[in-house]
């Protein structure tokens, strides 16, 4: 087929000459010689005219073939990606601009280096077994590196196949930095949606039940009080006033916490830390609700040493100290005992604890403090409700002063709650 094809074009490229010095002959009125020279000289002029019309089509071939070269030379340097030409050892024979500038560097400088330099060393062992499989096979191979070059790092996703003398790969190098960047960034809003529809459904819950709960109760009261004061004995009375100072008092707590938990959210509380003698700190921020431990009859104990001064934001402190207390009276039955100290912890940190004698609390419940999206409710000695809210907000305040708080429990055998704040030395 390739000679027949050969040999049209041969007898087309004769045709046209004969044509052509006909047309020449006709125009010039030239006389020739008869006979055998007649046919020398014809043979002659037409192969001179062949010769002319091939070297005509070889300079048009050769001006398109630099026309193709030259678009070639521009796609493949100015592609979006890079395309580097490797060998077995890694060493970059050819590049593309993209890639030079991929690697901010000139061409020049790339050629002949090894291509593993610019890979981040948490992700060369990915690269080398990369360009190993290559190798190996002649299956197409992908892999995700982390290029370094002199003013940042990217993430590339580079795709290698051997060539067909087994001696180099050709591997694409494509940028996927910003592709990776918008779907983390799509990852963390998808977080923080989850968080605020956790945080949605704990403030209805909160809002659906226990708000409601010693509200119901205190309604209750004063509904009694209202329709039968004159029934009732001065001993009922007193006692419904307690019951109904409790149930205000766990309702002025709760809204104290919701307040502070909304206004963290939004940022609003900020952190502003001072110097103070943490004994007396303590004992005045929990002054006011040691009448709670009076009526339980729980004996509550300080025991700080008078050397220790704190460094610490004092309404976050004042708020942790009496959550903390909060609790413990809470679950702590009549008759028990609370001892609130504190120590060294090193040169610049102190360790505070608030230990009970209550009814403590198994592994599971353990697990599911500090935590908004576990429901705990738990109810204290005297039927007080807890919603968990008040230890989560103790954590948040607690890791902005860069400490932390656990629990040691056992159930019947009390709880002691531990932080870590910072201290002056």
């Amino acid at each position: 087929m390739e000679l027949k094809n050969t040999t049209s074009k041969s007898e087309n490229l004769r045709q046209k000459a004969e044509d052509s010095l006909k047309k020449y002959i006709s125009n010039t009125k030239t006389s020739y010689p008869e006979g055998d020279m007649l046919k020398l000289i014809h043979e002659l002029q037409v192969h001179r005219v062949e010769l002319e019309l091939q070297n005509e089509e070889l300079i048009q071939a050769t001006d398109r073939a630099e026309t193709a070269s030259k678009k070639y030379s521009e796609l493949y340097d100015f592609a979006p990606i890079g395309y580097f030409t490797l060998t077995k050892e890694g060493y970059i024979n050819e590049l593309n601009l993209s890639g030079a500038s991929l690697l901010n560097k000139e061409r020049s400088q790339l050629l002949n280096r090894m291509f593993a330099v610019y890979v981040s060393n948490d992700t060369k062992p990915a690269f080398n077994l990369f360009i190993s499989k290559i190798f190996s096979s002649s299956a197409m191979e992908t892999c995700e590196v982390i290029l370094t070059t002199d003013s940042s790092l990217l993430i590339v996703n580079l795709t290698g196949i051997v060539t067909n003398d087994g001696d180099q790969c050709m591997v694409t190098a494509a940028d996927i930095t910003l592709q990776k960047q918008a779907t983390t960034d799509l990852i963390e809003k998808n977080q923080e949606l989850e968080r605020l529809n956790v945080q949605k459904d704990k403030f209805f819950s909160i809002m659906a039940h226990d708000l409601r709960a010693p509200f119901n109760g205190f309604l209750g009261l004063t509904e009694i009080i209202a329709n039968h004061l004159s029934t009732l004995n001065t001993g009922e009375i007193q006692k419904m006033g307690e019951v109904m100072w409790r149930s205000a008092s766990n309702f002025f707590k709760l809204l104290e916490n919701l307040l502070q938990w909304s206004q963290m959210e939004q940022g609003l509380i900020p952190y502003n830390p001072g110097v103070f003698r943490l004994l007396s700190f303590a004992e005045e921020s929990l002054a006011s609700e040691l009448q709670t431990a009076v009526d339980k009859e729980i004996k509550v104990i300080f025991d700080i040493p008078l050397d220790i001064f704190v460094s610490a934001d004092a309404k976050m402190l004042r708020s942790i100290l009496s959550n903390l207390y909060s609790n413990a009276t809470k679950f702590t039955p009549k008759g028990g005992k609370i001892t609130i100290s504190a120590r060294y912890l090193g040169v610049d940190r102190v360790e505070i604890s608030i230990k009970d004698s209550g009814i403590g609390m198994n592994e599971d419940i353990q697990n599911k403090l500090f935590r908004l999206n576990e429901q705990i409710n738990r109810i204290g000695t005297d039927g007080e409700l807890s919603t968990g809210l008040g230890l989560f907000l103790c954590k948040e305040f607690i890791e902005k002063h860069n400490g932390t708080i656990w629990v040691e429990s056992e159930e019947g055998k009390g709880s002691t709650f531990s932080f870590t704040i910072p201290c002056i030395p």
